[in-house]
């Protein structure tokens, strides 16, 4: 083997360890960041449900006259196609 060779293999090995060295710490460092949160839960103690609720009033709106709800029925649009025949072929 030439010495260029043994060199690119050597540049090789170095870039390859070095990342994976990145790697684990970057393992070790997720691990330790769920450890922290997961103690952090634990610890944590849930507070009371809160609802806050707030009425507006304002002078102007309820003057105004509203008008009855109005139902409307589809029923007789549904009848009217029942009724008619059929096309013939």
């Amino acid at each position: 083997m030439s010495a260029n060779g043994r060199r690119e293999m050597a540049y090789r090995h170095y870039v390859a360890k070095q990342t994976k060295e990145r790697r684990h710490a970057m393992a070790r460092a997720q691990k330790a960041a769920n450890r922290q949160l997961k103690e952090k839960m634990k610890s944590a103690v849930p507070s009371e449900p809160q609802m806050t609720t707030s009425v507006e009033s304002s002078p102007g709106s309820w003057s105004e006259p509203m008008a009855p709800p109005v139902t409307v029925s589809a029923s007789g649009a549904i009848a009217d196609q029942t009724d008619s025949e059929p096309a013939q072929p």
